[in-house]
Formats: structure tokens, sequence, C-alpha cells
């Protein structure tokens, strides 16, 4: 039953990674001195285009090397480990 549930938890990791990351920042947003939240919010209020765009690819790149060299390497491993590959057409 294990290896079957494997992959839903999985995904289930990287809603709780992608939710986690979302509560993190609007924290940082309202809260802390020190962040990437702070910094879009002082983007924001200096009128800095630039830093505010720096700040949202920098987050989006975290999100996506997190999902690269974490949850993508851990659903290849399942799949090879367990046999559950995608079905190709």
């Amino acid at each position: 039953m294990l290896p079957a549930s494997l992959p839903y938890l999985v995904d289930g990791l990287k809603q709780g990674w992608a939710f986690r990351v979302a509560v993190a920042d609007s924290g940082e947003m309202l809260y802390v001195t020190l962040g990437l939240g702070q910094l879009l919010v002082a983007g924001r209020d200096l009128n800095d285009i630039n830093q505010v765009v720096v700040v949202m690819v920098l987050i989006a790149g975290i999100g996506y090397a997190v999902d690269g060299l974490l949850f993508r390497k851990l659903e290849t491993s399942l799949r090879d480990k367990w046999g559950t590959a995608i079905a190709s057409a």
C-alpha cells in the first residue's frame, strides 16, 4: 500500500512547500525586518520597480531550484524504484 501512495505523498509535500513559501513571504512582508518579503515591500514603498522585479525573480528561482533539486529527483527515484513510470502514448 505504501509504494502506491508515495507519489501522492510527494505531491502533498510539493503543495505544502508552495504554501509554506507563500505564507513565509506574506509574514515577512508584515512582521520581519529582514527577508525577501521585506525587500519586496521596501521596493514597492520606494517605487523601485527594479528591486521588486529582482526579488520576484529570486523567489521564483528559489522555488524552481527546490522543485528541480529536491522534488523532481524524488519523484524520478520513486518512479524508477516502484515501476510507476508515466505511460507514453
